[in-house]
Formats: structure tokens, C-alpha cells, sequence
């Protein structure tokens, strides 16, 4: 059975060689990494590849995303698949959701802010529920081959949820009980990489007779990351303690004594950090001071105390149609967390000042820096593994940092010309240096208005940091984009999600106006990567910097520790120059998702230019890259030049 038969849409040539190439690995049992630009078509190309080799060894395919959001898009094309070959037998797929988009009994609840539940709590409020739960307790009557037929067809979330609201059945049991019938499963990155959430799908599936499927796996290292940091707050202590106070239960005096301590350290470490400033801290010796001298075992089972009233206050607060928080039991599992990770190499404790809302604020952070040796142990629980994105590359240092010690790899070139985009260096512009200097500022400014006067498009300029973009608009970024008669959209620090999307709404829309927009940015949020701006939503881009890790306390530990795993050299390649230049590639490609799409990018740092860099761009980028001066007329003229010719 050929590979290609799969395949719903009309194949170009490097599609089919992919495909056979991909079959050829799977047999051989050997993970593969792929490099190709979005909108190649890399999931109906996965899927057309494994699908008739899972079939014929009877391996199911996880295919594994970073967000919940993103899991449809594998079914969809599953469905495309199922609709083209209508001939063939039904293969049976979902997008796997968490509890918190599949829980019917909390969305009919009258608890107070139910939308705002983290997964914890979703979860502890169905754990509470259990035995009343109407929805569980009808799944429990019902017959297993009426469930089965839920998935004869591909499924989303969304249409399984449908179901389950008609039927009164949990959705959540349901998508659990057809974890075994299915052949193609989407799920995020959190069910295969955090062990606490990983057991509903072990519970079901044999990971060893199964392909996983990992996708826009540049973001593996930093899921990783996240998922097994923890941090607390000031504000976490002083939770805690209000807690005990209102709802007058009485904790043992060691409890509420250390509470008092703890408080009182982290205010003095708070006193002695500078402004926005960060430093190691020794939990040990913290420890040591805030619990007055008790030895670790006692300390357990305060912990353990500590955990148990955070329980009771949990329970009390659903009783009272809240949202079940508890900040003692918060407290109980970072210390507990704490405690088992001492002397860990790869794991850092920093304690770090937040001004957000104008009142100073003393974090205390567990950062787990393990993405190599966590995520080694993963990958050898499958039949294989296939890691895509359009940004891995160089894929050796990808691999080399999410622990895949033996792949093959393809890097697929991308169809994109000089009719499709001009990359401009601009000779002069530099934010190399602690601090963005008033005159480079200012000489910044001048391109940029150069940039926007130029291109009548929907435009974003997108800056190495918050740091360089407060530095632009304090001196009139935002001014200067009106009287050019264009419309602003400036992202914020720590913008709200909901916030965040309304505004990428809005600006997407203004491409449809006479009045243009200017989507003001960073190359580290949620505007640069992810985001999609197709046609003429998004038709040039500037980037201002190269977008490296500012040189503090927290990226000296995270140099030092990949220094001492691979060398120094090698250490700051992995752990400094790629991540940045992968920032970058991520940045370039918003504007750019389709082979009928223009772009304007303009590479705002001459050390693009630079030889270590410039390898590291995406091919096309590197293809049509010129080195300009960076003064108004020349970027005008060059702009001016390209679109003229293209349009």
C-alpha cells in the first residue's frame, strides 16, 4: 500500500519524497526530525506517511501540540483524509481536551468565576463531585458499543462535547473510554511530558505500540520548563494567612509561626534586592531561618499539615460557590517540590522582585532547566517519535537539547523567492549593549517612520524586548505612527490573554481599511509566534535588535548550567545564540504562510550580517537578503523598488 494513497490533496514533488521518506524510517524504527515552513502541509503529509504503516502494525498515532486550541487541526485534516478515501474503512481519531473544556457539571454550576478555573481546580472540583455527578453516572449505564460509535468517524472536541450535552454523558469519561478505539489522538504537550497528567493516556494506551507525533517541537524546551517549574509570592504568604484567619480553623501554632517567619524573610530579601532586580537564593538556609532551626522531617509534616487544612479550605470554598483556592496548600507542595529537588543539578532557586501593579513583590522561584535529560527518557517509550516544525533548525542543536540522541532528518526548503519577500540589513542599527543608547534610539525611530511611509500595508514592528520597545515609545514611537497617518496596536507587558486577542483582532481587521495598521510588539510574545497574519493581514515586518536574553542573574545560571553540559562554546551556541535566532525565524514567519503572500522584512541589526547569525536565519530570508545603510532614503528606495516590481 502505497504511502501517497493518503494523501487528500493534489502532492508536489517534495511532498511525495517526504512521505516515502518518512515510511522508510518508520519501518526502520528510527525518530525523525522535520524542518519545514508553515503552510508546506507537514500534518496531512505526517499523517498520508504513518497512517498506512499504524494500520498495518496496528500502532495508534498521538500526535501532540503545544496548546488545547491547536489539537483540531490533525483531526480536520483526518476528516479530509476520511472524506477524500471514502472508500476506505473509517479511521477512528479525536482532539483529547482537559477536564476544564469537558466538564458539564461545572459549566451548569452557579460557582462564581468558573471560567477562570486553572486545571487544578477543574479537577479538584470534579474529584469533590464524584458520587453526584449525573453526567459520570449515566457513562457508568452506558452500553460500551454505543460509545464506540462515537468515533466511527474523526471527531473534535467540540463535536464529542455536542454529543455528550445531548446524551447527558461526561464528556471528559467519554473521550477517556475511547482512548482505546481510537487510531489518531491529538492531545497537548502536557499529557505526554508531565507525569502527573500523563496517566489518563498510560492508563489506556501503550506508548510502545504507538508513533508520537510532536508538533512545532521548537517549543519543547520551554514546555518543558514551565511544566516543571513553581514559584510563590509575598502575596502567596499573605493569602495564607488571611486564609487561616477567615475561615478560623485552627492549624497547629507551628504552622501559623512559620507562616509569620516566612513572611518576615521574604520581606527583608525583598528590601535587599535592587529595583527589577534577581539573585540566587539557598532554600536550605531559608528554610533554616523561617521555621526557626527545624530539621527537614519536620518540616515535611508541617508541609503535610499545611497540605491537609489546604484540602479542607478547598472543599469549603466550592461549599460556598467559590473557585477552590487555597494558598497554604499552594505553599505545602512548592516547599515539598523544594525540598526534593535540593543539590538537583539543572534546577536553580532565584528569588526575584515584580513592581506589576505598583506594589513591590518578592517571588521565590524552583527553575527546572532539564529539558535534555527529562525529556531523553520520553521519547524512548515509543514505537518512534517525529518532531516537526518550521523552525528546528540547526537540527542537530535541536536535538541535541530536547535529549534525541538518534534520528534521521529531513529540512525541507522553502518555496518562497524574491517574488515573495526583500530581507533588508540595516547597516548602522545596533541595540548591542546593556541599554539602547538616546542617538540609536532616535536613529531607530527615523528607520522605522522610513519603513511605514514606504509600505501602505498592515505592518508590525516587532522589538528584541520590552526594554527597547518602552525605549521607542517613550520617545514617540506611537505619536510618530498616527501622524503617518496609520493606526497603532501596541502589546503591553503582561497584557491579559483575552486583551491580547481582541487587540490581534482588531489589527488584523485595519488591513481592510483605507487607514492602515502598526502592530507594536515584541520578539518574545504571543504577536510573533503563533500568531497568523495571512495575505494582506500582515505584508512587512521590522525587527529592532537581535532578540537575546537580557544578561541577568537568571541568563547567567541557564549559560552556566549549558556551559557545563556541553562546554562553553558549545554551551552558548545552544543556550544563547539559537534560542535567539529561533525568536527571530519565529518573527519573520508571521508575515509569510502561503506561497502567494508578500513581505517586506527588514532585519534591524547589523550584526544579522554577521556570519554566526545570518547561517541561522530560514533559507529564504538568507536568499533574498540585502545589506543596506540605514538611512531614509535607502530604505525607502528599497522598499519602494521590490514592491513596485512584485505587486
Amino acid at each position: 500500500m502505497a504511502s501517497v494513497e493518503f494523501f487528500p490533496y493534489k502532492p508536489r514533488p517534495t511532498q511525495e519524497e517526504l512521505i516515502q521518506f518518512i515510511r522508510g524510517e518508520l519501518e526502520a524504527r528510527r525518530s525523525i526530525c522535520i524542518n519545514a515552513v508553515a503552510g508546506y502541509g507537514k500534518t496531512p503529509v505526517i499523517l498520508a506517511a504513518i497512517l498506512p504503516y499504524a494500520i498495518s502494525q496496528d500502532l495508534k498515532v498521538l500526535w501532540a501540540v503545544r496548546t488545547g486550541t491547536e489539537t483540531d487541526r490533525p483531526i480536520e485534516e483526518l476528516k479530509a483524509i476520511q472524506s477524500f478515501f471514502a472508500q476506505r474503512k473509517g479511521i477512528a481519531g479525536f482532539s483529547y481536551r482537559g477536564k476544564k473544556d469537558m466538564c458539564l457539571l461545572l459549566r451548569d454550576s452557579r460557582i462564581e468565576a468558573k471560567e477562570e478555573f486553572d486545571p487544578s481546580e477543574v479537577s479538584f472540583f470534579c474529584k469533590s463531585h464524584k458520587s453526584d455527578c449525573r453526567y459520570l453516572a449515566n457513562c457508568l449505564r452506558a452500553r460500551e458499543e454505543d460509545v464506540s460509535k462515537l468515533i466511527a468517524s474523526p471527531k473534535l472536541y467540540s463535536e464529542i462535547l455536542e454529543i455528550c450535552d445531548k446524551k447527558r454523558l461526561c464528556p471528559y469519561k467519554i473521550q477517556t473510554n475511547l482512548l482505546r478505539e481510537a487510531r489518531v489522538i491529538a492531545l497537548s504537550y502536557n499529557y505526554i511530558i508531565d507525569e502527573g497528567m500523563s496517566w489518563a493516556i498510560k492508563s489506556k494506551i501503550d506508548y510502545e505500540n504507538s508513533i508520537l507525533v510532536v508538533d512545532e517541537a521548537h517549543n519543547l524546551q520551554t514546555v518543558c520548563s514551565n511544566l516543571n517549574s513553581d514559584s510563590i509570592t509575598i502575596g502567596t504568604v499573605r493569602s495564607a494567612i488571611r486564609e487561616i484567619e477567615k475561615f478560623k480553623r485552627e492549624p497547629t501554632a507551628e504552622i501559623q509561626d512559620f507562616l509569620r517567619t516566612m513572611q518576615d524573610e521574604m520581606e527583608g530579601m525583598l528590601g535587599d534586592l535592587e529595583e527589577n532586580g534577581e539573585n540566587q537564593f539557598d532554600p536550605e538556609s531559608f528554610l533554616e531561618k523561617a521555621s526557626r532551626g527545624l530539621t527537614l522531617d519536620i518540616l515535611s509534616e508541617i508541609f503535610d499539615e499545611m497540605e491537609e487544612y489546604g484540602v479542607k479550605i478547598r472543599i469549603d470554598q466550592l461549599r460556598r460557590g467559590k473557585r477552590p483556592r487555597s494558598s497554604l496548600y499552594r505553599l505545602a507542595n512548592f516547599w515539598r517540590h523544594t525540598v526534593e529537588s535540593l543539590n538537583t543539578e539543572g534546577i536553580a532557586f532565584l528569588a526575584s522582585k515584580d513592581l506589576a501593579g505598583g506594589e513591590a513583590n518578592l517571588a521565590l522561584e524552583l527553575w527546572d532547566m532539564r529539558s535534555s535529560e527529562i525529556l531523553r527518557d520520553k521519547w524512548k517509550n515509543f514505537h518512534a517519535c517525529i518532531f516537526c516544525s518550521g523552525t528546528i533548525e540547526p537540527i542537530p542543536a535541536f536535538a541535541e537539547t530536547v535529549g534525541l540522541d538518534q534520528y534521521s532528518s529531513q529540512s525541507i526548503p522553502s518555496p518562497y523567492t524574491e517574488k515573495n519577500l526583500t530581507t533588508l540589513i540595516t547597516r548602522g542599527l545596533s541595540t548591542k549593549g546593556e541599554a539602547l543608547p538616546r542617538r540609536m534610539a532616535e536613529a531607530y525611530l527615523k528607520a522605522i517612520e522610513a519603513f511605514i511611509q514606504a509600505l501602505d500595508e498592515n505592518l508590525a514592528v516587532f522589538s528584541a524586548s520590552y526594554r527597547i520597545q518602552r525605549d521607542l515609545l517613550d520617545l514617540g514611537l506611537e505619536e510618530m505612527i498616527q501622524e503617518c497617518k496609520r493606526k497603532p496596536f501596541v502589546e503591553s507587558q503582561g497584557m491579559p490573554g483575552r486583551e491580547g486577542r481582541k487587540l490581534l483582532e482588531a489589527f488584523k481587521e485595519q488591513a481592510r481599511s483605507r487607514c492602515k495598521g502598526v502592530l507594536c510588539a515584541t520578539m518574545t510574545g504571543r504577536f510573533s509566534e503563533g500568531a497568523d497574519y495571512p495575505g494582506k493581514e500582515l505584508e512587512g515586518i521590522f525587527l529592532v535588535g537581535v532578540p537575546f536574553e537580557r544578561m541577568t542573574i537568571r541568563t547567567k545560571v541557564y549559560l552556566d548550567y549549558y556551559r557545563r553540559l556541553y562546554g562553553k562554546t558549545r554551551g552558548t551556541y545552544l543556550g544563547y545564540i539559537v534560542p535567539a535566532l529561533r525568536r527571530t525565524s519565529q518573527s519573520i514567519g508571521r508575515a509569510l504562510r502561503s506561497s502567494e503572500d508578500r513581505a517586506v522584512i527588514i532585519l534591524g541589526d547589523e550584526r544579522y550580517a554577521q556570519s554566526r547569525f545570518f547561517t541561522l536565519l530560514p533559507d529564504y530570508a538568507r536568499r533574498t537578503t540585502k545589506l543596506i545603510e540605514a538611512d531614509t532614503e535607502n530604505i525607502r528606495m528599497n522598499i519602494c523598488e521590490y514592491w513596485n516590481k512584485n505587486n
